[in-house]
């Protein structure tokens, strides 16, 4: 079966920017896409009135549809909408179940569509299929600038912890990066010191080199070991310091995609995400791809 790339859409200026970047995405992997509306679950109106309700919800929906596969076909891309009926996060993860990827705003509209941003972390959480998120906050063309050494810019960041490239995670962003053209950053965050004496610089720093030491030996193992499965994926390696979540949103001020698993190392059974990625989905300033880690 063919993949596809699926598109949560509700008409909104949210979701309209993810349909930009589903398309976009098709026309660099070749794939079809696959525009999904939901009209959201049936209210408790009366039947009299909810049939002319429904009616309307559904003549409302045709056209946003017409329109988004319109836009698709427009710039070249094999397009097609389905409409569905029921819990918005349910629809797009039964729809996105053999698809490539997801992509989706924060945010939509607040009407009985169901509102993209009120689904967002539940799609990401239960999807068995990579979702990228669009924040309300991204704008591409007003990103922080950074000096050199200190910005992401041009690349997918990826975070790394004892799992290594086992993480499905970082092999999707290694994936991501070579097919995009773009550098995938192989960073690891370390804990700050501030918990030493103060005006112990000496001890802070030696404490700081054996914190920073293994984490670099892995995020440098790891991207090795990427060149050599993605050969031509150009790397860079970045310890980071403070809480993970923080470092990695901080990380999102200047790069061009985030990536993060649903669970990382020492998860607790049971939880779909981490605190860490739900952390991250929350703040983040760029797109985040959240990839599924564990049996959903």
């Amino acid at each position: 079966m063919t993949q596809n790339i699926v598109v949560a859409y509700d008409g909104s200026e949210h979701s309209e920017r993810a349909l930009d970047w589903g398309i976009a995405d098709s026309l660099e992997r070749q794939l079809p896409l696959k525009i999904v509306l939901s009209t959201g679950r049936q209210t408790g109106l009366d039947q009299s009135l909810y049939g002319a309700f429904a009616d309307a919800l559904q003549e409302e929906s045709e056209r946003l549809a017409k329109r988004a596969v319109e836009k698709a076909k427009t710039a070249g891309v094999t397009a097609q909408c389905i409409i569905e009926r029921g819990d918005a996060a349910g629809v797009i993860v039964y729809e996105s179940k053999d698809a490539a990827v997801v992509v989706m705003g924060k945010r939509g509209h607040h009407g009985v569509r169901g509102r993209v941003g009120s689904v967002s972390a539940a799609v990401a959480a239960h999807s068995s299929v990579p979702v990228v998120i669009l924040p309300e906050s991204w704008k591409p063309d007003e990103r922080e600038t950074r000096p050199e050494g200190e910005t992401f810019a041009g690349c997918v960041v990826v975070g790394v912890d004892k799992l290594g490239t086992e993480n499905p995670a970082v092999t999707v962003a290694a994936r991501y990066a070579a097919d995009h053209g773009l550098t995938l950053a192989v960073v690891s965050v370390v804990p700050t010191t501030g918990y030493l004496p103060v005006n112990s610089y000496e001890l802070e720093m030696a404490v700081q080199e054996q914190l920073k030491a293994p984490a670099q030996q892995l995020t440098e193992s790891v991207a090795e070991e990427l060149r050599g499965e993605f050969p031509g994926l150009e790397t860079v390696t970045r310890v980071l310091e403070g809480r993970p979540a923080d470092a990695l949103v901080d990380a999102s001020r200047t790069a061009d995609l985030l990536v993060v698993g649903t669970r990382g190392y020492g998860g607790f059974r049971g939880l779909l995400m981490g605190s860490v990625s739900q952390a991250v989905l929350a703040d983040t300033e760029s797109p985040v791809m959240v990839v599924p880690t564990a049996k959903n």
